[in-house]
């Protein structure tokens, strides 16, 4: 067996995102698998539409994720050719003009207003999908087309039934009828994808092409190049959609989720999540579990697992896959990666030492789901002595706890040593002398000195926000 060779093959005309990461993630885990090797290249044709910096976006952001290549115009195997098509302009030419030798192809001078005309006719007689008339397909040249302009278009067989063997969809069927002549290199010496595509994976010796759904009706038309070269097509597998909760293709402008890479590393997302939860859209493991590292997936990778149905983008789902990476971390590796996530224009750390930053942010190991939710935490030991209406509701409902705090504030200002285990003392003396335990001994404490109904350890929160704004809190409610 030939060794196994995959692509990603992106175009610069946008960034990463959650599509064409599952695209790219499931190319690598296949070649990874066999022991493959796992290609990106660019296509780059598309000119106008090029966006400064994708490119680099795309890289930067694979390398993070853990799915750099083994290919790249960044590191060429010489056997394979160009990695960019915009390097390629030679090559589809003489790849075009060979198949108009070869009697598969003709050249087409027909002006963009005669074919919009001729398309809007056939429109008006009712067909739907209209196609080139073939008015050049016989066509004489003569001196007057010396000069001229022209496309060049694929001939296309009358009636010709295409099947392919889909890894997703099995047997699948197209018929030519369907296809009109199409354009495969266009006036300005500029490929079009169909032609484009195939000429790559030919000189990259591609075996499997594994893309999304919405090229199957690429498909037919790549075939039919393929046959006409005599060239052995690749294995083609077509990926289910990814949905979002509307169940309309997930799309930046999808409510329930962040569609960019780079959403998420700003948002303070691990790679490791991000990997592990992508490789899961549309794909399924053997066994009931949902926390896998990439070695795990390379190993129990399986094609026989895609999913014949599209995959919803649960971001619930994604947010706890996060916090279950977020957990692996060591406390170390935890303060190191959150600390880059707080919002120093609202909570000002000059002056606070490295041990009380480092004691805060572990306060809420097991409550993150990403990076900068930390700044959704930090209020209480950074906000001024006020508290909201719906702390002042919660006191309203409760009664019987002044005289309780006014010993608590007596307490505290009391103590030399304004450390954890003083604090919890303080707390256990008060629920012994008041008769009170549970919420009520707990939520007037808490709400009086951190001016919040909820939050970590309370001892511990209380000795970190410090005995000074601890007594001013109390103060401010009393």
């Amino acid at each position: 067996m030939d060794k196994i060779r995959l692509r990603y093959a992106p175009s610069p005309t946008g960034f990463l995102h959650i599509g064409n990461t599952r695209t790219a993630l499931m190319n690598y885990l296949f070649a990874k698998h066999y022991g493959g090797v796992f290609i990106v290249r660019i296509e780059d044709t598309d000119i106008e539409r090029n966006v400064e910096g994708a490119i680099e976006s795309q890289f930067d952001n694979m390398e993070w994720l853990g799915i750099g290549p083994d290919e790249s115009f960044l590191n060429p195997n010489k056997l394979y050719g160009k990695y960019m098509q915009s390097k390629k302009f030679d090559v589809y030419d003489k790849k075009a003009h060979e198949l108009i030798e070869k009697g598969y192809a003709y050249k087409c001078f027909c002006t963009p207003e005669e074919l919009e005309k001729d398309r809007e006719e056939q429109l008006a007689r009712g067909i739907v999908a209209p196609q080139y008339n073939r008015k050049c397909l016989n066509l004489t040249l003569t001196e007057e087309h010396k000069n001229k302009p022209y496309n060049i278009r694929f001939k296309v067989p009358e009636n010709k039934i295409i099947k392919i063997n889909d890894v997703v969809r099995g047997d699948v069927e197209f018929n030519t009828k369907e296809i009109g002549d199409f354009v495969i290199l266009k006036s300005n010496k500029i490929a079009t994808y169909n032609f484009a595509v195939v000429i790559d994976d030919v000189d990259m010796a591609i075996t499997h092409v594994v893309r999304g759904e919405e090229h199957i009706s690429n498909t037919p038309r790549q075939c039919l190049i393929y046959e006409a070269f005599g060239w052995k097509e690749p294995k083609f597998c077509h990926l289910t959609l990814i949905v979002d909760e509307t169940k309309k293709k997930l799309s930046k402008r999808s409510g329930n989720a962040l569609f960019f890479i780079s959403q998420y590393r700003e948002q303070g997302y691990l790679p490791e999540a991000l990997f592990n939860y992508i490789a899961l859209l549309g794909w399924s493991p053997k066994v009931e579990q949902e926390i896998f590292s990439k070695e795990e997936f390379v190993k129990m990778f399986d094609e026989a697992r895609f999913s014949k149905s599209p995959s919803t983008f649960d971001m619930v789902k994604m947010k706890w896959i996060n916090s279950q990476w977020m957990k692996k971390l060591d406390d170390k590796q935890f303060v190191d990666f959150t600390k880059k996530f707080i919002d120093e224009s609202k909570f000002n750390l000059s002056g606070k030492s490295d041990q009380w930053i480092e004691d805060v942010l572990l306060l809420f190991k097991k409550e993150l789901e990403f990076g900068s939710q930390i700044n959704e935490h930090l209020d209480i030991f950074f906000a001024k002595n006020a508290t909201d209406d719906q702390t002042k509701q919660v006191l309203s409902e409760m009664s019987d706890y002044k005289e309780m705090i006014l010993d608590l504030k007596k307490k505290l200002s009391s103590l030399k040593e304004f450390k954890e285990q003083e604090i919890k003392d303080v707390i256990k003396k008060l629920g012994e002398d008041f008769s009170k335990k549970g919420k009520d001994l707990f939520m007037p404490i808490r709400i009086f000195t951190t001016l919040s109904f909820h939050g970590p350890e309370l001892a511990k929160t209380i000795s970190l926000i410090g005995q000074e704004k601890v007594l001013l809190n109390i103060e401010s409610l009393i």
